[in-house]
């Protein structure tokens, strides 16, 4: 028996038809799971241009200004906050792995991309997605050992930030898990996979 038709259709709408769609439970976690990482990102990169603003603006403007009147403005200085600034970064970057992810705004390397017939994209796109998620895996439990290496030291930050490195860390391994969930999501429902450059956060 000749299974080749099943696993490489003829054309994209036939492979598609092959497939269940995604349940919608699962459509509506992934959004909300979506929106999430989202408010995550949107929150600490406010933050950081808030910090940095309220750093130059004291820097440039008030303490000169105030200097002219004798006032020390050193009172007014926030002591770590580029050291906040990074961490709020890595925090911000990582949730915008799941992000990219989602709305299919990650980057794509197109070397060999019309290798095969288009009919047979969905199938191809689904063995990728496969392949995303056991990378990804394997990155996550490597970046989760980490973390917990630099737990067990018990190190702490610096620059006036005195908080355990893990707690910040700990958004290397959530964000490729967050990834690699999705990948393996387009994997078994390839409906819910976006087209490249879907939407713009």
């Amino acid at each position: 028996m000749n299974l080749a038709p099943d696993i490489f259709p003829d054309n994209e709408s036939e492979a598609m038809s092959q497939v269940s769609p995604a349940p919608r439970k699962i459509k509506n976690f992934l959004d909300i799971w979506h929106r999430v990482e989202v408010w995550i990102a949107v929150l600490a990169f406010s933050a950081i241009a808030l910090l940095l603003i309220y750093d130059v603006v004291l820097r440039e403007a008030i303490t000169p200004a105030l200097g002219l009147f004798g006032i020390d403005a050193r009172s007014l200085v926030l002591y770590g906050s580029q050291k906040i600034a990074v961490y709020l970064l890595i925090c911000g970057a990582f949730a915008g792995i799941g992000i990219a992810t989602w709305t299919g705004a990650q980057l794509v390397p197109k070397v060999g991309e019309r290798v095969f017939p288009s009919a047979w994209d969905v199938s191809t796109n689904r063995l990728a997605d496969v392949f995303t998620f056991a990378f990804l895996s394997a990155v996550t439990v490597i970046s989760a050992i980490y973390v917990y290496d630099t737990y067990l030291s018990g190190q702490r930050g610096s620059s006036g930030v005195s908080i355990e490195i893990w707690k910040v860390q700990i958004a290397l391994p959530l964000g490729f898990a967050s990834a690699g969930i999705r990948y393996l999501a387009f994997a078994i429902w390839p409906d819910l996979r976006p087209e490249e450059g879907e939407t713009l956060e």
